[in-house]
């Protein structure tokens, strides 16, 4: 097992609401933006792999990938299990679901 899957499992073990982000990723902001949008975003951990060498940021993608099945940007993981991506997010945002979800996975009271 690679010091990259180790440390994944490691930060995901450590953070309920974690999301494999980067910042120059438009899909990445636009999750960040939900998070703003209903205050919670001081409880989703992002691990922020966008300054990263371009090999580095592929080594995090591929140990991500292994841990919980998304390699995609971002990916967003609830209590150590894959949730979804800004695709779930804007699925409920057009739905007018989102409150209802997030309440759902324990980030809404």
């Amino acid at each position: 097992m690679s010091a990259f899957v180790t440390k994944a499992q490691e930060m995901i073990k450590s953070h309920p609401y974690f999301q494999l982000s980067a910042s120059w990723c438009p899909d990445c902001i636009y999750a960040y933006s939900i998070w703003e949008k209903f205050n919670v975003k001081d409880k989703v951990f992002i691990f922020d792999i966008g300054s990263l060498p371009r090999n580095e940021q592929e080594k995090w993608r591929v140990a991500f990938q292994k841990v919980v099945g998304s390699r995609n940007l971002p990916t967003i993981v609830v209590n150590g299990k894959f949730w979804g991506t800004e695709s779930q997010l804007h699925r409920f945002e057009n739905e007018g679901t989102t409150e209802r979800e997030l309440t759902k996975i324990g980030l809404l009271p």
